[in-house]
């Protein structure tokens, strides 16, 4: 309950980041793993829109830390197609 908590919190805050994509188009896939040698947790997230698939895999040294690593990256990869889309549009409109 309490890691579902904070992928929820995260994702409610990459939502903000969605508005100019329609919320049929948009999936996000996540999954939480530890490496059972150590004590490392690793957070994958996919972040599939109507233009691209942005995917992210990071460690962290407990689950907390893993997710705000990934969602972190994936909402840096999301400003960076955004600015791509917004420079192509500008160039159309020329």
């Amino acid at each position: 309950d309490i890691i579902k908590g904070t992928f929820d919190d995260r994702a409610a805050k990459l939502q903000q980041h969605l508005k100019r994509f329609k919320d049929d188009l948009t999936f996000l896939h996540g999954t939480l793993e530890k490496n059972p040698h150590k004590d490392e947790f690793y957070a994958t997230l996919s972040l599939f829109l109507p233009s691209v698939a942005l995917h992210c895999r990071e460690q962290g040294e407990d689950y907390a830390a893993a997710l705000n690593a990934a969602f972190s990256d994936i909402v840096r990869q999301l400003e960076k197609h955004i600015d791509k889309l917004n420079r192509e549009k500008r160039r159309r409109v020329r």
